[in-house]
């Protein structure tokens, strides 16, 4: 008489049943509102990926390239203007892209793009053919239409690389009639690889026409009428004094981007030795001061009526021709 019914202990078994299914949380509402796993970080307004002539796809994601990717610069959209004429040059290219503001997207902290950044900045005096250039994600400029991108904007050339996320690395080498991708880095990569990329790079069978003299302009003060030059400084990035007798400063086409000693222009005639890591002026007459209120180091030869605007492109070519650097006045 005092044993439970059957009824009762089946009415009680479904009660557990429903408590244990309840406290596992294995309703299927409750899994529809689990939100999904959050999208890897990327750069905003930059396409992931990429894919250029020859159908191959740049800046998947990988951390190398596992083969040469063909590229064809796209130049009828905004591109850096430095970049676009070292790529008509057929120069060999290292181009890197880093943040330097840490934002939403890069909660993990910028130490892995100063580290990459670094690195290259350290191995850019052992391969002066390769012609560098350093990007701020956060700087694209314009994207569009036929506005003059500033300098360290660049317009464009991120989508077109596909760079997904920083530090991003790539090495151009040019190929035929156009341009492979040997080395492509994304995410933190060491200082001997990168330094195994540049010198693949330079082992290139590209006979280009970039000088072995690492020095950069700096700095390029028109005169106030004719478009002329008033004066120029140029960095020496060497570990050596380097006379910039014989050098010429050399207006850029600007549809081929080509330079050549005839180009129009300025011939340094005075020995002016630069120090390591030092920077020297040029001036038009010996009696031209610099913003600073120094006396420029020498004179050159022209450069009265040159016809110069801003905007215009101009290159340092050494005593045998080869550019050395180039800048946007």
């Amino acid at each position: 008489m005092g044993r439970p019914s059957v009824r009762l202990w089946v009415a009680a078994a479904f009660v557990l049943l429903g408590l244990f299914a309840a406290g596992c949380g294995g309703g299927e509402d409750e899994e529809a509102a689990v939100p999904p796993p959050a999208a890897e970080d990327t750069v905003a307004g930059v396409p992931e990926t990429t894919t250029p002539a020859g159908g191959a796809t740049v800046g998947a994601g990988q951390a190398e390239t596992v083969e040469d990717v063909p590229f064809t610069l796209n130049l009828e959209q905004p591109v850096p203007p430095d970049f676009r004429s070292a790529y008509q040059r057929r120069a060999l290219i290292a181009v890197e892209f880093v943040k330097e503001d840490q934002g939403a997207f890069y909660p993990q902290g910028l130490e892995v793009d100063d580290m990459v950044s670094g690195a290259l900045a350290e191995l850019r005096p052992e391969y002066p053919t390769v012609e560098f250039f350093s990007y701020e994600i956060g700087n694209p400029g314009s994207t569009e239409g036929d506005e003059e991108l500033a300098p360290g904007q660049y317009g464009t050339l991120a989508a077109q690389l596909g760079v997904g996320y920083t530090p991003f690395v790539a090495t151009l080498a040019p190929r035929g009639d156009t341009y492979v991708i040997e080395n492509l880095y994304q995410g933190y990569v060491p200082l001997p690889v990168l330094n195994q990329a540049l010198f693949d790079l330079t082992a290139s069978d590209v006979q280009g026409n970039t000088s072995d003299i690492d020095v950069v302009l700096g700095r390029v003060e028109l005169t106030g009428a004719g478009g002329g030059i008033e004066y120029f400084t140029v960095q020496n990035r060497t570990d050596r004094v380097v006379n910039l007798q014989g050098f010429s400063l050399r207006a850029l086409d600007p549809e081929t981007g080509e330079v050549s000693p005839d180009s129009n222009g300025v011939l340094i005639n005075d020995p002016v030795r630069v120090q390591p890591g030092g920077e020297a002026a040029v001036g038009r007459v010996p009696d031209i001061r610099t913003v600073e209120g120094e006396l420029v180091a020498g004179t050159f030869e022209g450069g009265g009526e040159l016809g110069l605007s801003p905007g215009s492109q101009l290159a340092l070519l050494d005593s045998g021709g080869a550019v050395a650097s180039t800048i946007t006045v």
